[in-house]
């Protein structure tokens, strides 16, 4: 199974990653923003301002890049939060900063 975020933005209107929607078009319509992996989907609270990335590992001969991480996460006062998802193990971490 393919590991994508989703969201519902403010109008009702599904998105997803898997669908093709750019992060950028939707990320300030969010009102309720989920990672979706094989055996899990994480939730985050609604109402937040939403951030979501992935991490990625390059051979630098070859040029090939391969996802390392992805994650999503929100703003808390000055803090952001992060549900990191690991591509290999499927290790889920909570990051606060």
């Amino acid at each position: 199974m393919k590991r994508f975020w989703r969201g519902m933005t403010k109008d009702d209107k599904f998105v997803t990653e898997a669908q093709g929607t750019a992060w950028n078009e939707v990320a300030s319509e969010l009102k309720s923003l989920e990672l979706v992996t094989e055996n899990n989907v994480i939730k985050l609270p609604k109402g937040m301002k939403y951030i979501q990335a992935k991490t990625c590992g390059a051979d630098l001969l070859s040029g090939e890049c391969e996802i390392e991480s992805r994650y999503l996460g929100f703003y808390l006062g000055n803090n952001t939060v992060i549900i990191r998802v690991d591509e290999k193990s499927g290790d889920i971490s909570v990051e606060v900063s």
